[in-house]
């Protein structure tokens, strides 16, 4: 106990105050002392305060960030201090704004982050980047100044027209109003499938962009496939423009040599004709040749002779003594054996192995 004595109970005792007031303090009010701890001071000079006060908020972007902690005056422009959070980065061309913040006409001081940079704490905005809200005395004198030049007699007659032709069109007023009103009603009405039409369009547009690059590929590929038409167009039109030539050319030669032209195309008309009145013959005899061919096809495959009737047609002997006298055959003594100054013998039938009309 000898080392709490003298000075060191002093030092002990100053020590155990100040502890138990920090530790009050903090029990106390935690959330003012973290805001000292985590808050960065700026300052912004200003024209005119416009109504600004100590503990407005101060917001960027719709979300508060800090308070106004002063408003001093310095060579004629009113110097407003504030604090913000230091999560929340100001850039180095931040702009500040004093405007209303409520109805009831409460100042809001309004930060816009912009810059490349990043301000440090104490820095200052100056006037050229802050603006002040339209005051209402601004507004009196604007409006004194305004209505000062206006001329009344023109104002009147111009009020009077106005009312004349509200009252020409007061009767279609009422069913113009009804109309917006059923349109709105409308509307009202299919707010949900206007609902589900914007979310369907939200989705195509996101289906759209992750096809971004397929739809350049596209958009490419159908610049090429126009070229590609464009040089089949041009090749078409020179082959019209060929044939176009070449048809001339005919006609040309169709007329140089018509006469010679003519006779050639209408004995080829009536071969044609000819044909056709000869085409159902021609139909009906096909199929017959057909089976006289497979019959005569049998006929051969049965032997090594070959017997062939044809109507219409006389006997061989009787055409003997015709090819006889024709062609200078003299028959001999023995049919088949001729003297020796005999011709040459033609005998019908035909002789089958030396033998003339010898049995097959």
């Amino acid at each position: 106990m000898l080392k709490y004595r003298g000075t060191r109970l002093i030092k002990a005792g100053i020590f155990g105050v100040v502890l138990i007031m920090l530790i009050i303090a903090i029990g106390l009010q935690p959330e003012r002392i973290s805001q000292w701890a985590t808050s960065v001071r700026y300052q912004a000079e200003f024209t005119e305060a416009g109504g600004i006060a100590k503990g407005n908020q101060v917001t960027m972007s719709g979300i508060k960030i800090g308070t106004v902690s002063d408003i001093a005056l310095r060579d004629g422009n009113a110097v407003v201090t504030f604090t913000a959070k230091g999560k929340y980065p100001l850039g180095s061309q931040t702009t500040a704004h004093i405007r209303t913040g409520s109805l009831l006409g409460e100042r809001v001081l309004t930060l816009e982050s912009a810059g490349t940079g990043t301000m440090r704490p104490n820095d200052v905005i100056p006037t050229t980047r802050t603006s002040s809200p339209y005051s209402l005395t601004d507004a009196v004198g604007d409006l004194t100044s305004n209505t000062a030049g206006t001329d009344t007699a023109s104002l009147n007659q111009s009020l009077d027209t106005l009312s004349s032709t509200l009252d020409q069109i007061a009767p279609k007023l009422g069913p113009t109003f009804d109309g917006l009103s059923r349109v709105s009603r409308s509307l009202n009405s299919r707010n949900e499938s206007l609902a589900g039409l914007l979310k369907s369009a939200a989705d195509v547009t996101s289906v759209l962009s992750q096809r971004s690059a397929q739809l350049n590929t596209l958009i490419l590929d159908a610049n090429d496939l126009l070229g590609v038409l464009n040089d089949r167009r041009q090749a078409i039109v020179d082959l019209l423009a060929n044939t176009s030539a070449v048809s001339q050319q005919l006609s040309g030669l169709v007329a140089d040599n018509e006469a010679q032209l003519a006779p050639t195309l209408k004995r080829l008309n009536s071969v044609t004709a000819m044909l056709e009145r000869n085409r159902d013959n021609i139909t009906k005899a096909l199929p017959n040749l057909n089976k006289f061919q497979l019959s005569q096809a049998e006929t051969l495959a049965n032997g090594a002779y070959y017997n062939a009737y044809v109507p219409n047609l006389q006997p061989a002997q009787l055409l003997q003594p015709f090819f006889d006298y024709a062609f200078g055959f003299r028959r001999g003594t023995n049919a088949g054996q001729p003297p020796d100054n005999a011709g040459p013998r033609a005998e019908l039938p035909l002789p089958y192995n030396g033998i003339p009309g010898g049995s097959r």
